[in-house]
Formats: structure tokens, C-alpha cells, sequence
């Protein structure tokens, strides 16, 4: 295990806005903190794209083989993020992952692999990372690396600009699955055949049969003291219906049991 020494970092022929400079321990933590950020996002994203038929009759008998696929893509996402030479985090703060025996070069992808999964023992990590004068977790020891500050990086208004773009990505992909997420729900199915079955609503459906802006809030608990509530507008936004259709969770046979439907003109509902 190998350290980066001082005459490896300033060269006292190069002029000294171009030494290499090894990365802080709060820019390394902080560049961390953001791949998790990164991972968690992408991980409920995904599953909010692939959630299945009826969710929300499974969500409380849930075992660890149902965890598994967003916990399991959490740590994937942490493992491959640096395969080419730095994570996202490292890319938005300006920093890169070197040979600590040559800074011109980029360690090859197996070792980018192997130096994340020590990120398992993360609390030890962390320790040493923190400790080390050169901001080094026990993976770059071992596997010879070392974490750069970039000096070809983007411009720090660029990467600004980038950030707010990823985030932007996963706000939008949220809002574009929620609608999605909600009619999968045996919940919302139940609220829709309350409503389209409902003798006030009908000549309005008759005009817009679409079901818009639906909300939901959900107890997932049988027999709840609160009842859960489905919220859609029916019609246009001027003279259309503001329903909410109340629900209760039933035990046998497990679905959802409609207790009221309440439907209010939008232009008397306060904001």
C-alpha cells in the first residue's frame, strides 16, 4: 500500500496551478453523500416504473425477497458508479480517480469495481477516510488509487447547471410514473368503479369520460380508524367535480371497501 508523497504531488518544476492536488476529506464525503442521493433517486424510480398490479394489498406482507430489487439496485449503483473514472458525484464536485503511482492515468475497470465494494463497511471506511492525510479510504490502499481534483473538469457554473438537470430528470420521472403508480392500486380501481357507477356523475362522464388529476392517501392497515381517500376531478377544470371517494381496507377477502363518495362542484372547493 502505497501513498501519494509530497514530491509526487508538487513538482517544483510545474507551475503550481497545475500540481496534481489530492481531494479534501469533505469534498470525498460530500461526493459520496451525492452517488447516494443519485442511487436512492434512480432506485425509486425504478420502482415506481415497474410496481405491480395491486400494490397496495401487498405493501404490509411484504418479505425480503420484495425489498430486494430496491435495496439490491441501491448497492449495484454504488458499486459500478465510478467505471468511468469518477461517479457523478465526483464529475459535479470536480474530482477523478488516479494511479497513485502515475496521476496521468485512470486505474482499470476492475479495480474501480472492486475499491467500491468495500463500501459495505462504510462505517470503517469512513473512518479511515477521515483519518488519512490524503483523504484515502482503505480501498485506495489496497487497490493503489487515489482521488484527484480535476483540472480539466467543467466549469463549476457547468456542473451547477448539471446537477440541476439530473435532479430536474428524477422530479419530472416522478410526477410522469406517480399517475401510473396511483392506477395500479386495487384503491384507485375500486374509487373508479364508484364513480363511473355513480347516477350524478354520469352525464358529466358522458362529456369527459376521462378521470383526471387523481391523489390518493392511503392506510394501509385493515380496518383503519381514518378512512383512506381517492381524490380525482371529474370534467374540465371551470365546471367540472372535485369527488373524493372514502375507503376502508378490508381483511377477507383482502380489497378495499368503498364507505362514501363526495362530490363538490371545483368552483366551491377552496383552495
Amino acid at each position: 500500500m502505497s501513498s501519494p508523497t509530497k514530491t509526487e504531488t508538487e513538482n517544483p518544476q510545474t507551475p503550481k496551478d497545475m500540481r496534481p492536488r489530492v481531494s479534501s476529506t469533505g469534498k470525498r464525503l460530500f461526493a459520496l453523500l451525492l452517488d447516494f442521493i443519485f442511487a436512492l433517486l434512480l432506485a425509486n424510480t425504478l420502482v415506481q416504473i415497474f410496481r405491480k398490479e395491486h400494490w397496495d394489498l401487498v405493501m404490509q406482507s411484504r418479505d425480503l425477497a420484495d425489498l430486494l430489487p430496491f435495496y439490491g439496485s441501491i448497492i449495484l449503483v454504488l458499486i459500478v458508479k465510478d467505471i468511468f473514472g469518477r461517479s457523478l458525484g465526483k464529475l459535479l464536485l470536480g474530482m477523478t480517480i488516479r494511479k497513485v503511482d502515475d496521476f496521468s492515468q485512470r486505474p482499470p475497470l476492475i479495480v474501480l469495481l472492486k475499491r467500491n465494494l468495500l463500501l459495505l463497511l462504510f462505517p470503517v471506511e469512513g473512518v479511515v477516510l477521515v483519518r488519512d492525510a490524503y483523504a484515502r479510504r482503505l480501498a485506495d490502499k489496497w487497490w493503489g488509487t487515489v482521488v484527484l481534483d480535476d483540472q480539466k473538469a467543467m466549469r463549476p457554473i457547468l456542473r451547477i447547471l448539471l446537477g440541476n438537470i439530473i435532479l430536474f430528470g428524477f422530479f419530472s420521472a416522478a410526477i410522469l410514473f406517480q399517475r401510473s403508480g396511483i392506477e395500479k392500486t386495487a384503491a384507485y380501481q375500486t374509487a373508479e368503479q364508484a364513480i363511473r357507477a355513480h347516477s350524478s356523475l354520469q352525464l358529466l362522464l358522458e362529456q369527459a369520460p376521462e378521470i383526471e388529476e387523481p391523489e390518493m392517501h392511503l392506510d394501509l392497515r385493515v380496518n383503519a380508524e381514518n378512512p383512506s381517500q381517492v381524490r380525482v376531478r371529474v370534467g374540465d377544470e371551470d365546471t367540472g367535480k372535485l369527488v373524493t371517494v372514502s375507503l376502508n381496507l378490508r381483511e377477507n377477502p383482502r380489497g378495499w371497501e368503498v364507505l362514501d363518495v363526495e362530490i363538490k362542484p371545483i368552483s366551491e372547493v377552496e383552495d
